[in-house]
């Protein structure tokens, strides 16, 4: 198997970015909770990775495999996402989920660190998936963040990839979940 090579990515490349992120959320129990229908979430998660791209892009921070198999997306610290530019997107969630849904972007709010680096998203083309990408999207970014001596935080979205994220040292500091939701788990990685 050959090893991942990882690039920045540049605003040229906000399609297949945008494209790779969607297939490898399409069944994220999380966000497929908030969009249960196909339509609404392929439109809404794309609105989603427009304004999410947008700090990262902006902040020459988006890595990806050379291949577009898979990227990431980081926001530097200091910069909060203002989630209320996602709200033309909340008519696609179902009725009685709307309010949950805002009460996850608060909870987050409470564990986000103003001193991290924040992983809003990051994920791999389900077809390449297994071959390491994931982790060297990881490696490359956080290779940055620990040459600043700075910290890391992200909310992982179900167990398989939190084990990833403590594999890479990411440390659950809470758990995120409301009525019939799938859970989603606050981490912090500590300066290195």
């Amino acid at each position: 198997m050959s090893i991942p090579k990882i690039v920045k990515a540049s605003t040229t490349d906000l399609e297949r970015v945008k494209g790779v992120l969607k297939l490898g959320f399409a069944s994220d129990a999380l966000m497929r909770w908030v969009f249960p229908d196909a339509s609404s979430y392929l439109n809404s998660f794309d609105k989603w990775m427009e304004e999410f791209s947008r700090i990262a892009f902006e902040n020459n921070i988006v890595y990806s495999e050379e291949n577009f198999y898979g990227s990431s997306l980081w926001h530097p610290p200091g910069i909060f996402f203002d989630s209320t530019v996602l709200e033309p997107t909340f008519a696609a969630i179902p009725e009685d989920r709307i309010e949950t849904v805002a009460r996850f972007f608060e909870e987050f709010e409470k564990y986000h660190p103003e001193d991290a680096w924040y992983l809003p998203f990051i994920a791999v083309d389900p077809a390449q998936q297994r071959k390491g990408i994931g982790s060297f999207l990881l490696k490359e970014a956080l290779q940055m963040i620990d040459q600043k001596g700075e910290r890391a935080y992200l909310e992982a979205s179900n167990e398989q990839n939190k084990a990833l994220y403590e594999r890479h040292g990411f440390v659950e500091i809470g758990r995120v979940q409301f009525a019939d939701s799938p859970p989603a788990f606050p981490m912090i990685r500590e300066a290195k």
